[in-house]
């Protein structure tokens, strides 16, 4: 059975990291974890409860069907993203692609699994990987 190809676009929170230049001076000086603190910190709650929701969805996806599909988040901000969002003519997030053709774009879990099924996996009876692999 082959691998169903999941790309998620969606906003996503990450981290900062200094330029490798930068980043070493950050740490030596003992600032490096108050300043990605203060990135993080500074996104809005809206965003945090959307990637919180994000999350939960992509975890079921991934308990549901265990290693029949693979899951890629892309953020709309990079490059990639950007080409994503352009080919797909992607105006909504969370928008999920299934095997770089069918698309969904929204938050409705059952049109999520409906893409991923027609896609060629099947639902696990425990949530676990298929028998067999």
């Amino acid at each position: 059975m082959a691998t169903v190809n999941v790309e998620v676009i969606a906003p996503l929170i990450s981290g900062v990291r200094h330029c490798r230049h930068c980043q070493p001076f950050l740490e030596d000086a003992g600032i490096s974890m108050r300043v990605q603190q203060e990135e993080l910190g500074s996104y809005p709650e809206a965003m945090w409860q959307d990637y919180t929701r994000l999350s939960n969805l992509v975890r079921k996806l991934a308990g549901r069907y265990g290693d029949q599909i693979r899951i890629v988040l892309i953020d709309p901000h990079t490059p990639m993203g950007f080409v994503k969002c352009v080919r797909h003519w992607i105006r909504q997030y969370p928008t999920f692609i299934v095997n770089g053709r069918t698309k969904y774009a929204g938050w409705d879990e059952q049109s999520v699994d409906t893409l991923v099924r027609a896609g060629g996996a099947m639902e696990n009876a425990e949530g676990s990987a298929a028998p067999g692999r």
